[in-house]
């Protein structure tokens, strides 16, 4: 609603509402930006990212990355969706690999995040438990460590919700064809490719819309069809040009145990809300009674929901769980995920405290508040405190890492081929096409992998950096190295890697 048909009252009233929300999400920002750390660790899919943003600056391929992806579609597929490089191209340009412009980059979506989060709760809380949520979101120690981590999470957040809010406006609403509903067909459709376009999960958020119009009124809506369409002609366009969601089949299964194991560990993994950093056990202890409470509140509220009736925010976390839990992972369960079904979780949660404060006596109901916010206070507290300030090491910005870099560009030939655990970082930062060993266990398939790629170079991690390097099998590739001195000689060591050159595979071998 325009303000400026609101009676004077009212629209002081509104300018002090969006001026609070301004300056609470302001202060969250700045905190997280203030506690930035120097450094990135050696989760390399900021590599990925970064690769592509700089072949769209340059005009490479987009694919060109120097990745060579195997078999396992692990650490990653052969490219990544399209819109985050395409999103931080800007900050590419001025500031090159430069990763803490691209920390603040995500720092700033976090903040866009609260305030669509905000946008979401207000009509269904009111404007003080709005303004509170946002608090207990923004704050949570779950972003004290994730701050300093070159990711497009916080930005599909963002647009996740934004689809959200304007799906929740305007599906499920009877409204004839006109040029008023085909622009918001096109705004809608355009938001969710763009979700889409970050991660792939945003596949999801046009069948829910499709979902709440068909229970509703039996049939979609002009702007659900619109969106859709728009939709579709923009993701037939990126798959065509740029990326398409191929390199993820692979990973699909029906498996009964990956079934129960990732829905398992998909929806404990909520509990990162609650991170502290208080001492063993009761880290666990306060973590574990803080995410059952809420989970219990969350329930009750969904509950309470469905009865005022079906909308998109009910449906959509059950589509949203379908892909997590049917994308095999093995041990290596994506929380950062679930950063779109925080805000509804938290909602839930909120409504659920709602409707049982209203079944409790006001000193039962007051208690049960006050042992609650006293519980959040000291996990918050006991976050914030604990994190550190200090360059993250091992980090792929610290100096032994640049060292190995520097050693590789200027050392090895133009065509080399590297074969090293986090080869995306790698392959970024020294220029040199790079493979994962992942899922090459033996010694006879390690050396098939060197010799179809016709591997020059082995990189292994040592101590810390080993698991950093290889986050399943940490000794895997130090071992292989060891056992074969004759065909990979050693020809760099600091105190974090080791660099051997493959003078020759075993004879068998040497015909490949």
């Amino acid at each position: 609603m325009n303000t400026l048909f609101l009676p004077a009252e009212l629209q002081s009233t509104r300018r002090s509402e969006w001026l609070t929300l301004a300056v609470l999400v302001g202060a969250i920002v700045v905190l997280h930006l203030t506690q930035l750390r120097p450094g990135h660790d050696w989760g390399d899919d900021y590599a990925m990212y970064l690769s592509h943003a700089l072949n769209l600056l340059s005009g490479k391929p987009y694919a060109d990355t120097g990745f060579l992806p195997n078999p396992w579609a692990v650490p990653g597929p052969p490219t990544y969706p399209p819109v985050y490089p395409l999103m931080i191209t800007p900050v590419v340009a001025v500031w090159g690999l430069d990763l803490q412009p691209l920390k603040v980059f995500g720092i700033a979506m976090l903040g866009a995040s609260l305030a669509m989060s905000y946008a979401l709760w207000r009509p269904r809380l009111g404007v003080k438990p709005a303004l509170c949520l946002v608090a207990l979101l923004g704050l949570s120690p779950f972003f004290v460590g994730f701050r300093n981590e070159v990711r497009p999470d916080t930005l599909f957040m963002f647009l996740f919700l934004a689809t959200l809010w304007l799906g929740d406006r305007w599906a499920g609403h009877a409204h004839p064809w006109s040029a008023r509903t085909l622009w918001r067909g096109l705004a809608l459709g355009v938001v969710a490719y763009l979700a889409y376009g970050t991660r792939s999960l945003g596949l999801v958020l046009l069948p829910a819309l499709w979902l709440v119009d068909l229970w509703r009124l039996r049939r979609p809506t002009p702007v659900v069809i619109a969106a859709t369409l728009v939709c579709a002609v923009l993701v037939i366009l990126q798959s065509a040009w740029l990326h398409t969601d191929a390199g993820y089949a692979g990973n699909l299964t029906l498996d009964a145990h990956t079934l129960r194991y990732n829905l398992l560990h998909y929806v404990t993994s909520l509990s990162v809300l609650w991170t502290n950093a208080l001492p063993s056990p009761w880290d666990f202890g306060l973590r574990a009674a803080l995410f059952v409470s809420t989970l219990v509140l969350a329930s009750v509220g969904y509950i309470a929901s469905l009865r005022r009736g079906i909308g998109v925010l009910e449906v959509v976390p059950w589509l949203y769980f379908v892909p997590l839990v049917i994308y095999w992972v093995g041990t290596m369960i994506q929380q950062r995920y679930l950063l779109p079904l925080f805000p509804l979780f938290l909602y839930y949660a909120w409504v659920g405290g709602e409707v049982i404060r209203r079944l409790l006596s006001p000193r039962v109901g007051t208690t049960a508040l006050a042992l609650l916010v006293a519980a959040i206070a000291v996990a918050y507290g006991s976050g914030h405190a604990a994190a550190s300030r200090t360059e993250i090491r091992p980090g792929t910005g610290d100096a032994e890492s640049r060292e190995v870099y520097a050693w590789l560009r200027d050392r090895t030939p133009v065509d080399a081929v590297i074969l090293v655990g986090r080869a995306r970082a790698i392959a970024l930062n020294t220029q040199r096409v790079s493979v994962s060993p992942f899922g090459f266990r033996t010694d006879e398939a390690l050396w098939g992998l060197i010799a179809e790629h016709r591997v020059t170079h082995v990189v292994v991690g040592l101590g810390p950096l080993a698991k950093e390097m290889d986050y399943e099998h940490p000794d895997d590739l130090a071992r292989f190295a060891a056992a074969n001195v004759t065909q990979l000689q050693p020809v760099f060591r600091n105190a974090a890697f080791e660099i051997h050159a493959v003078t020759a595979p075993p004879s068998g071998l040497a015909g490949r």
